[in-house]
């Protein structure tokens, strides 16, 4: 495996929250460069979940329970970043890559194809289908 070099982007701590972040991913905070910029989005979306979790009692009822709710939600950004990652895997066929960036396009490609899979086995589990589990 090829030498990485330093993330462009600041890493997420992995001990933080999802609702610390709750509102706009990191593919599309990436092009905000200016860190002050960044932190303006982030506590933009930090007041947008609020308001939401605040007004959500004024709201209509979500047709399914919430478990199932989050569940399709989870399933639909695994389908996102499946998306940015096959977009990545795809830079190999337009673009001239070095051989670290190649390389990271290649796994790109494979990891895309897993998250794949897994918002598959929780698609599946919602409309009840049996036996198709990953584990």
């Amino acid at each position: 495996m090829p030498d990485l070099t330093p993330q462009s982007t600041p890493p997420h701590d992995p001990s933080q929250s999802w609702e610390d972040r709750p509102a706009f991913r990191e593919s599309f905070l990436l092009y905000f460069t200016r860190p002050e910029d960044r932190k303006a989005l982030e506590h933009i979306g930090n007041l947008l979940y609020e308001n939401a979790l605040e007004l959500a009692a004024v709201w209509p009822a979500w047709e399914e329970s919430s478990t199932r709710a989050e569940m399709r939600a989870a399933a639909g950004d695994l389908r996102h970043v499946q998306g940015v990652l096959a977009s990545v895997n795809r830079e190999r066929e337009v673009s001239s890559l070095d051989p670290e960036d190649a390389y990271l396009a290649t796994i790109a490609g494979k990891l895309s194809r897993q998250l794949g899979k897994v918002a598959e086995w929780i698609e599946n589990e919602l409309k009840g289908v049996a036996g198709h589990g990953m584990g």
